[in-house]
């Protein structure tokens, strides 16, 4: 089998290894598509993500679907040739986090692609591998494996959502423009929003966006259209989704009293936050980390129809090259998703 593998910063190579066999209770899968993700590009970039850091090679990429070849002992309700989609995340349901029912925040979490522990968890850039039956859903035989390969951001979105609470006829507002904040767009409008805006310093990205739906959007440049939203906020929720501090200090100021900011971009380290209004405004301000059941949620609406987040797709491209296929994620002038298969 092949696997995408990253070794430090900008180095990622494909590797040959021996096909894995499952131990009782996993799958043998084959890879159909995954998505790059910020954190991917983090990774390629820097070699870490936040406090997560690259310490030995490990096997890229969370959001994918995939092929059942074989079972292992003891799994029922699948077989070899089944559609799944796969939830990277692997919570150790032992925790009091998982037993409160809250198992994004569980404390011995498995989560695939990701140096947050020692050895790392590999991902799920393989050509075949192995994962736990419980992380596996599965598909209708007419189920678009290159569109479920978007749930595991979209439960995402999902999470940062159902964090902000009712959003039934809110005036919405997501500062950044990219992946996570479309989808952020789209299930807020899912859950009833009315009307939704978005910001971004990018003006390629706020065409992008009216494109995929958005009804208004800002340039985060210009001073004289941010001071529309800020002046007199109107804004019920922003979903701060780029993780940059000014964009954070833009969505306190845009967000009336007894509004919600829900943070969703990763912040980087001692960032400089105005946080006076949220006292004088009574602005809740909410933290939102991966997802908990909204990654069923995820492939039911995808699979069902409900939503439709292909138009996000802004490549197809094999992982036979890597380097090609960052290059293409970084450029975010005409790249939204870039998906991958082998």
């Amino acid at each position: 089998m092949k696997a995408c593998v990253i070794h430090e910063a900008e180095r990622v190579v494909i590797e040959v290894a021996p096909s894995p066999v499952p131990k009782a209770g996993q799958l043998l899968l084959s890879f159909a598509f995954g998505g790059i993700c910020g954190s991917d590009i983090h990774y390629y970039q820097h070699g870490r993500v936040g406090d997560s850091i690259l310490l030995e090679p490990m096997v890229m990429g969370h959001e994918f679907s995939a092929v059942v070849i074989e079972s292992g002992a003891g799994v029922d309700g699948f077989s070899a040739g089944d559609k799944v989609a796969v939830t990277p995340a692997l919570p150790c349901l032992k925790c009091d986090y998982c037993k409160r029912d809250l198992s994004n925040l569980c404390t011995d979490m498995l989560f695939m692609g990701s140096a947050a522990r020692v050895p790392h968890c590999n991902g799920g850039f393989a050509s075949e591998l192995v994962v736990d039956a419980r992380q596996c859903i599965k598909l209708p035989e007419d189920a678009d494996l290159r569109h479920v390969a978007m749930a595991e951001p979209y439960a995402v979105a999902l999470h940062a959502v159902a964090m902000a609470g009712d959003v039934s006829g809110a005036t919405v507002l997501v500062t950044g423009a990219g992946v996570i904040g479309q989808m952020c767009a789209s299930a807020a409008r899912a859950a009833g929003a009315t009307r939704i805006l978005m910001s971004d310093i990018a003006p390629a990205a706020l065409e992008r966006a009216k494109a995929l739906g958005v009804d208004e959007v800002f340039d985060a440049r210009d001073s004289k259209a941010m001071n529309a939203l800020t002046e007199q906020p109107f804004c019920d929720v922003v979903f701060e989704a780029s993780g940059a501090a000014p964009a954070l200090n833009t969505a306190i100021a845009a967000t009336k009293p007894r509004g919600t900011v829900v943070q969703v971009g990763f912040l980087p380290p001692k960032a400089p936050v105005d946080l006076a209004k949220l006292l004088t405004r009574e602005i809740s301000l909410v933290g939102t980390y991966r997802f908990i059941d909204e990654f069923a949620e995820a492939v039911r609406q995808i699979v069902s129809g409900e939503v439709d987040l292909r138009p996000m797709i802004s490549a197809d491209m094999s992982l036979d090259a890597p380097d090609a296929v960052f290059a293409r994620a970084l450029d975010k002038t005409d790249t939204l998703k870039v998906m991958v298969h082998f």
